[in-house]
């Protein structure tokens, strides 16, 4: 496996388009079979009512599989750390900066496609777009001068991927003026109504409250020092509990993001409503 993921690298880190579709046809078949479940002599093909979703969202029968384990063990290790989501990102940012046609389209699609299997079959590899240089890339990809709407649509996709259950994601989403760049292409009259459908699922996701006393998914030992500081929605809303390095991980209500997205949206209220009424993501106590 360590020789796939390092010939895909050294593809996808290319400037010759060819190169970087194989390489990303590499990592796409590697995260098909990752994703297949594993059967063994002794385990049946067919699911059985003890199969059960990891914590991860990964069924059981996956994460019995040794490919799927080493590829977790490469993924945790000091030299390969979050190496596939982290070369993915590098393969955007490269391709942003390459002239604009549907081969780059294609590939940015690949990309994006696969960035989020990795997110999803790798939860940890979200952390990545805890810092602004990665969050920031996602967010150029939204830019509508620059981005038709098949590539809106995918970063929109991408983002919910890149930021459940990370909190800190969400809090670099928002210093980067995320929410600014979201709103902004939703009200824009030619925006693709695909577009705006996949952002107005975005906001409703966007607005479920995050836990007051959450362990910080950055450090195993933050459940240790959790605390809760508050502070108006002015004031940058702060409702953070602390990790084990003393960094705080800001939380927020519903309604502290409320008023945040009323910055941006005039109807944020009759979207809060519908997200207590409809209930999309079970019932959340907003």
């Amino acid at each position: 496996m360590e020789f796939l993921l390092s010939s895909a690298f050294d593809q996808i880190s290319s400037y010759d388009p060819a190169a970087v579709r194989r390489g990303l046809r590499h990592i796409e078949g590697l995260l098909a079979h990752l994703c297949r479940p594993y059967t063994s002599a002794s385990t049946s093909p067919l699911p059985s009512k003890s199969d059960r979703p990891s914590p991860g969202g990964i069924d059981t029968r996956v994460a019995d599989d040794p490919a799927y384990r080493e590829f977790l063990r490469l993924q945790e290790g000091f030299e390969w750390n979050r190496a596939v989501a982290l070369r993915l990102v590098a393969c955007l940012e490269r391709l942003l900066g390459q002239e604009s046609n549907d081969l780059t389209t294609l590939l940015i699609l690949s990309t994006l496609d696969l960035l989020q299997g990795v997110l999803l079959v790798h939860p940890p590899s979200r952390r990545v777009f805890a810092r602004e240089v990665n969050m920031t890339i996602l967010l150029d990809l939204l830019e509508p001068q620059s981005s038709p709407a098949a590539i809106q649509g995918a970063t929109v996709n991408t983002l919910v991927c890149a930021l459940v259950e990370e909190w800190p994601n969400v809090r670099t989403f928002e210093a980067l003026d995320g929410l600014e760049s979201i709103c902004t292409l939703f009200k824009r009259k030619d925006t693709d109504k695909e577009v705006k459908l996949r952002i107005l699922e975005f906001l409703f996701f966007y607005l479920i409250p995050e836990p007051q006393a959450t362990q910080s998914s950055s450090s195993p030992m933050s459940h240790h020092h959790a605390k809760t500081k508050h502070a108006s929605p002015g004031d940058g809303g702060w409702s953070g509990s602390s990790n084990a390095s003393g960094n705080e991980h800001v939380v927020r209500t519903t309604q502290e993001k409320q008023h945040m997205l009323g910055k941006y949206l005039s109807n944020v209220e009759s979207l809060v409503n519908e997200l207590r009424q409809s209930q999309p993501f079970g019932n959340l106590m907003i």
